[in-house]
Formats: structure tokens, C-alpha cells, sequence
């Protein structure tokens, strides 16, 4: 329920506490036998949500607001559980659950705060994976940290970290595995795809040329012509 949904808190007194059969951690609270709203255990124990205490309609609005932003939290937190985020990407996963951007705002804060969110490392991190693990070329890098909202600097630093000798090292590898079998029926038609084929991963020129030097030159056609591939197509 909404907060638009939920009818304005009265006064009065907490006569049951009951927890949620979906979920564990967080507890339904009736007052004077209707119920009122759920919080979490944590919140439960800290404000002594027990049967039997009085509360009041302004101190149970601060409570539910402080669950909001608690439970944002552990959104956040089982979001970053899966894999590390950028400071825009957990905005918008938290705008998605319906957090106001004030809860949003101030839950990233808090995650940055703790080390939770850091986007020069997620940059760095980021950078690293995508070039070891999946073989993209530093354009293609370049291009997904800034979709994912990463400031200009940061991506200069994680950018100044991809080597262009291992970079070198992840196109040859692709290029010479996934195009064997056509480079030895026809090194010249094979050449053509493998160039376009780096160059879409966002492999800068000089890398193409230098994948391009190293295998083989000659087929039916005779040799390849160095001048169909520019020095640095950018992707």
C-alpha cells in the first residue's frame, strides 16, 4: 500500500503485532484492533512497536518515513548483490521501484558514503571485465560508461588503465579463433569481415591493423590492401 493508498495515521494504541507470512522481517501493527501499517523488525525493536504501547499520529509518520528509507536500502543492497553499479544505474533502478527522489537521492548518498558506490572504481572494474572477459575494444568501453552515467574523468582514468598490448592480445585471440576455418579457405575474404568485424567492437584502428599484420596476407586474390582500414575508426 501507498502512502496515497494508506488512510492518514491516527493516535491510539498498538493492540496486535503480527508478522508477515511473505515477509519475515517485517511485522503488520493494528491499532485499537484496526491495522495501521507494517515496519520492519529493525524498526519495530527501536521504536518499541509492542502491544499495549501508545503512540502518536506525528511520531508514527516519522516511523514510516524512516521504513521507506529503509527499505530503499535494502533494495539497493540486493541490487548491488548481483553485481556493482554506477551511481545513475541504482538512480534509476530506485525510480523504477517507486522511491520519491528524495528517499533515492539520499539512499545513494548513504551507499556512496559506505563504499557500496564508487564510480571511479566501477569504471575501472567495469573496464577491465568487459576487455579480459568479453573482449570489447576501448571504444565500445567508452561508449557503455557513458550510457551508464559515468562522470567524463572517471572514464579518462579507467580508459588510461586498458593496455593496448593486452587489448592487442583480446582481438587477435577473437579474431584468429572465430575466423579459422575462413582464413585458411580464404585469408583475403576473411581479412575483410575480421576488420569490420573489431572494428564494431569497438577495437580502435591501430589494433585492427596490427590483428590484420599478424595473420595470414595472401588467397585467391592475391595481397590485401592495408588502405581499406583506416588507422582509428572510431566506434
Amino acid at each position: 500500500m501507498t502512502e496515497q493508498e494508506r488512510p492518514p495515521l491516527q493516535s491510539g494504541q498498538i493492540t496486535k503485532v503480527e508478522r508477515q507470512r511473505r515477509g519475515p522481517h517485517r511485522y503488520n501493527i493494528y491499532i485499537d484492533e484496526t491495522f495501521a501499517f507494517s515496519v520492519h523488525e529493525d524498526l519495530m525493536i527501536k521504536y518499541r512497536l509492542l502491544k499495549g504501547e501508545a503512540v502518536e499520529a506525528a511520531q508514527l509518520e516519522q516511523i514510516l518515513a524512516e521504513d521507506e528509507a529503509h527499505k530503499a536500502y535494502l533494495d539497493a543492497i540486493r541490487l548491488l548483490s548481483s553485481r556493482l553499479r554506477s551511481e545513475h544505474e541504482m538512480k534509476a533502478r530506485l525510480k523504477q521501484k517507486g522511491y520519491t527522489p528524495e528517499i533515492t537521492a539520499s539512499t545513494v548518498e548513504r551507499l556512496a558514503k559506505e563504499g557500496y558506490l564508487n564510480d571511479e572504481q566501477f569504471a575501472e572494474q567495469l573496464a577491465k571485465q568487459r576487455l579480459e572477459s568479453q573482449k570489447k575494444g576501448r571504444h565500445w568501453i567508452k561508449q557503455e560508461l557513458q550510457q551508464k552515467g559515468i562522470r567524463k574523468d572517471h572514464i579518462q582514468a579507467a580508459m588510461e588503465q586498458v593496455d593496448e598490448e593486452t587489448e592487442f592480445a583480446m582481438a587477435y585471440s577473437l579474431a584468429s579463433k572465430r575466423y579459422r576455418s575462413e582464413l585458411e579457405k580464404d585469408p583475403v575474404k576473411a581479412r575483410r569481415k575480421i576488420a569490420g568485424f573489431l572494428q564494431r567492437r569497438g577495437y580502435p584502428g591501430t589494433v585492427v591493423s596490427k590483428v590484420l599484420a599478424r595473420l595470414p596476407r595472401k588467397g585467391p586474390e592475391g595481397d590485401w590492401d592495408e588502405e581499406m582500414f583506416p588507422e582509428d575508426e572510431q566506434f
